[in-house]
């Protein structure tokens, strides 16, 4: 019994590898989408873009850029298959962009739903917001530099560590849009003169465009959500006036061991937020009106109040938008459970009315290597 079982899987290894599926399938065959691009053009008709490495040696360029009108993802591979060298697979994926103007249609996930389905395709590349045309960021030539799905990826993964923007993957978008606790939040990039990080990109409970959060926004953002990074934040003092193009009004400083704890409640017919949050801060620039500042206790509580107001001004941002990308909606399910049910179907509405309060307790580790 035992020979007739090894000899069984012998002949089942023998089999496979005599097949079309065992083979190996050499890399100058497969063209590679390592970037995935979807937008609209001028007339709002679906354009699909790809990039491909080149694999074959003297090859005079090392990245291939493809561009098809196809109604579908789908349609569009069998578009890419026609003008490629080999057979289109994007399991390596990296990035895939999508047009600000295609955001703006509450349809536009459904377009992607393919790459949920397709085993074969990976669910890890970051998705990106793109203000301005996509081919722009195709048609980056750059000289002794990673092919451009790589140097995008570096841009959000970097500024992600920083806190400059939100890190969502494909796995994670998906998530988001189905979890009635929270709305999606992902990296946004100009290209309109560069390509340049901008912060991140809100939509709503449909996935339709919202609205664009700054570097700083998103910092804070990260900070709401509990992501534990090592933030840098440059933050404007708005009591300063003073018209003086040298003079600077920005407070610097990286903030780290950020902890935020957030207290639930349900009265008088609405929900209340209570977020405590506390972090130890190195300051790295002070503005003139800072300068006077020795006593450490007051120059905390000049930063608490700065810090306060803006997260303040991002809330009530959110709160008009009727979005939620901060996750509110998990802590009312969770501690408010038999509320937030009479209200999920149209959360954004009722976090709009909700009474949210942040306090900001930080303390200052360092103020640089010279004061």
């Amino acid at each position: 019994m035992k020979w007739l079982i090894i000899c069984s899987f012998l002949l089942f290894i023998l089999t496979m590898l005599s097949s079309p599926v065992g083979r190996p399938l050499n890399l100058e065959d497969v063209s590679f989408a390592l970037v995935i691009g979807v937008d609209l053009d001028d007339e709002n008709n679906l354009i699909f873009y790809t990039t491909s490495p080149v694999f074959k040696p003297g090859a005079e360029q090392e990245n291939k850029v493809f561009k098809v009108n196809a109604k579908s993802i789908r349609q569009s591979r069998e578009e890419f298959d026609s003008r490629g060298t080999g057979l289109f697979s994007s399991s390596k994926a990296q990035v895939l962009l999508v047009g600000k103007k295609l955001l703006e249609n509450p349809r536009w996930f459904s377009l992607i739903d393919v790459l949920y389905k397709d085993f074969k395709t990976t669910v890890n590349p970051r998705i990106v917001a793109i203000d301005g045309p996509i081919s722009n960021i195709m048609n980056t030539v750059t000289e002794n530099q990673p092919i451009n799905s790589m140097a995008v990826k570096s841009i959000i993964d970097t500024s992600y560590l920083r806190g400059e923007t939100v890190k969502v993957t494909l796995q994670e978008l998906h998530r988001q849009m189905f979890d009635k606790g929270l709305t999606p939040s992902i990296s946004s990039i100009s290209t309109s003169n560069d390509i340049v990080l901008t912060g991140s990109t809100l939509l709503d409970e449909k996935g339709k465009y919202s609205i664009e959060l700054n570097k700083l926004e998103s910092c804070l953002l990260l900070m709401l959500q509990g992501k534990k990074l090592d933030y840098s934040l440059d933050i404007p003092i708005l009591k300063q006036k003073e018209n003086n193009s040298i003079q600077s009004n920005i407070l610097s400083m990286n903030a780290n061991n950020v902890k935020i704890k957030i207290k639930t409640q349900y009265i008088n017919g609405k929900f209340n937020f209570s977020i405590d949050m506390s972090m130890y801060v190195m300051l790295t620039a002070l503005p003139p009106s800072y300068e006077s500042i020795t006593s450490i206790p007051k120059l905390e509580g000049n930063i608490n109040k700065e810090l306060q107001l803006q997260f303040e001004h991002l809330i009530k941002k959110i709160q008009k938008r009727k979005i939620d990308p901060i996750g509110l909606g998990l802590y009312a399910r969770a501690y408010q459970n038999n509320e937030y049910e009479k209200v999920k179907s149209d959360w954004g509405e009722a976090l709009k009315k909700s009474d949210i309060k942040v306090s900001v307790n930080v303390k200052v580790k360092t103020m640089g290597a010279v004061k």
